[in-house]
């Protein structure tokens, strides 16, 4: 079943499976790096806000064997279980009093978000560019979150400045930073996938030599758009403090950087390759951050685009 025909029969599943009372809209749905998805938005009578939906995940699951009663069923569940959506407060959200220890930023890639960013206040900063979200909510269903456009600054009658002093302020409280040793990380997935029956020894045959240089990853307690917690007020400095070390950092994803502790053999054009690639055949389109490598400070307490030959600022 092509694409067009699924969209048109899942619908109507799914409006049979809610009832009559429920109301359906389709609509293209702006994601990170230029991906435009099909939400399908919710609106139930008594609630005050729409879930919505990704056709094109469950499109992919039909293909995969998953009857569309199924998904459909799924979904009605899910609106019918989720309390999330029930606890939060949208009547308040054209008070700007009410919503401004909400206000949370993330990291995106600016050149592959120029449409998005034409409609919504950001803060340049090297390559990227630093966005604004109300984060409202975060149960079992993941986090609930409204991105800020353009339009709501102006209700709000705020700046892109006024949002980020706000944002710096709240995302570390909301969404705390993670660091942990990617040595660690591979032993407890490889535990995770084999099982308890799984030899002791294997995982750490397995891992990278632990006598290998360090790699750390740092994200927020989330998992989800973690690589802004770089940005977090002396989240590099105290870290590389620790260390004794300046910093490399690694653009793994929008949900997390890597972070290598900087020693003079480093060759930046070799890792800006690796990046290159990793994100061109293992990272999905919509998670990629940055083809650049990035390189800290510690003396000027900076962060900036890593050369071989460059000593100064990249923008």
């Amino acid at each position: 079943m092509v694409y067009k025909e699924f969209q048109e029969r899942f619908t109507s599943i799914l409006q049979q499976k809610l009832g009559d009372n429920c109301r359906l809209i389709l609509q293209k749905v702006p994601k990170n790096n230029g991906i435009l998805l099909d939400g399908l938005s919710i609106l139930i009578p008594g609630r005050p806000a729409a879930p919505t939906v990704y056709l094109n995940y469950y499109y992919e699951r039909y293909l995969e064997g998953v009857p569309m009663e199924h998904l459909a069923e799924e979904i009605r569940d899910l609106c019918a279980q989720n309390p999330d959506i029930l606890r939060v407060d949208f009547a308040g959200l054209k008070d700007f009093k009410e919503i401004k220890d909400r206000i949370v930023f993330r990291l995106i890639n600016t050149r592959s978000n120029r449409a998005l960013l034409s409609d919504v206040p950001s803060v340049p900063y090297l390559d990227l560019s630093i966005v604004f979200f109300l984060f409202l909510d975060q149960g079992n269903q993941g986090q609930l979150t409204a991105q800020i456009h353009t339009r709501h600054m102006k209700m709000w009658n705020v700046t892109a400045e006024e949002l980020y002093e706000l944002a710096m302020k709240n995302t570390p409280r909301l969404l705390p930073p993670f660091i942990c040793d990617m040595h660690h990380v591979l032993q407890d997935l490889l535990l995770e996938q084999l099982g308890g029956s799984c030899q002791e020894e294997l995982p750490k045959q397995l891992c990278p030599d632990p006598e290998a240089p360090p790699m750390y990853v740092l994200s927020n307690t989330s998992g989800a758009c973690g690589a802004a917690a770089a940005l977090y007020p002396g989240e590099l400095k105290n870290f590389a403090n620790t260390l004794d070390r300046d910093l490399v950092i690694l653009p793994s994803s929008i949900h997390e950087v890597l972070l290598i502790p900087y020693t003079a053999d480093i060759v930046f054009s070799d890792l800006t390759a690796m990046v290159s690639a990793i994100n061109r055949f293992e990272v999905a389109r919509e998670d990629r951050l940055s083809d650049h490598v990035y390189f800290y400070s510690r003396e000027a307490d900076e962060m900036i685009i890593a050369h071989d030959s460059a000593t100064e600022y990249v923008s």
